[in-house]
């Protein structure tokens, strides 16, 4: 006996096509994060330039496709088969705006109105921080010693976060010392890869912090860069 075709009849390619572009989305964003974002030498994902195609596909055609289930409704026999056949396919859809939902994220947070990595002052306020937090504790160091003192001096003594005294990039900038004497000393703060900021940091024992804006990422000179604050 024929049995009627329900008014909207349910098409599963839709379904289907939301997960396979979900989960391509999902790869996509796999390679991104090996990449770009755990390899980022910064501390902080490069994602400003990352845009998933798929991920923003799978993500509309999963929901067009979840609406356009609920939606459907029959008007013959056969409603078990059919009510299996949408709640089989609804899952597909889920999955699919489930495996999209990542990578239409990080899509969205590297617009530029969105992006929280985008601006070089967000990155650059912590090296001019710690270098303030450094000259202080030299300063402390050379009314207790009468001198000025190494980073790995400053952290034995606790003075500093030993981190500071390792060498590696932290938040995309290395910390090292010149110029240690009695009376003198310097700090720069460099960055780890040129796509961290644009600027490079040094404080000296006079407690101004300078630096130099270049695309190239290079140690400050005692007396060289512009003082923090002082425009052109």
């Amino acid at each position: 006996m024929r049995t009627d075709v329900p008014a909207n009849k349910i098409r599963r390619g839709l379904h289907i096509a939301a997960l396979l572009f979900g989960l391509i989305g999902l790869l996509e964003l796999g390679w991104a994060w090996m990449e770009y974002i755990k390899a980022s030498p910064c501390g902080k994902p490069h994602t400003e330039h990352y845009f998933s195609i798929p991920s923003l596909l799978g993500f509309m055609l999963g929901l067009t496709a979840i609406i356009k289930n609920n939606l459907n409704t029959s008007v013959s026999s056969g409603e078990n088969v059919r009510a299996v056949i949408r709640t089989s396919a609804k899952r597909l859809a889920i999955l699919g705006v489930m495996a999209s939902a990542p990578g239409l994220l990080i899509t969205i947070a590297s617009l530029p109105s969105c992006s929280i990595y985008a601006t070089h002052g967000c990155r650059e306020s912590g090296p001019t921080q710690t270098l303030r937090t450094i000259h202080n504790s030299q300063e402390q160091y050379f009314a207790t010693l009468s001198r000025f003192a190494t980073l790995g001096e400053l952290a034995a003594s606790e003075m500093v976060d030993a981190k500071y005294a390792g060498g590696r990039p932290i938040s995309g900038y290395v910390y090292s010392a010149s110029d240690i004497t009695a009376k003198t000393y310097c700090v720069h703060a460099d960055r780890a890869n040129d796509k961290c900021g644009r600027r490079d940091f040094i404080v000296c024992e006079d407690g101004i912090i300078r630096f130099i804006e270049s695309e190239n990422k290079g140690a400050v000179r005692r007396g060289e860069g512009q003082p923090i604050g002082v425009s052109h």
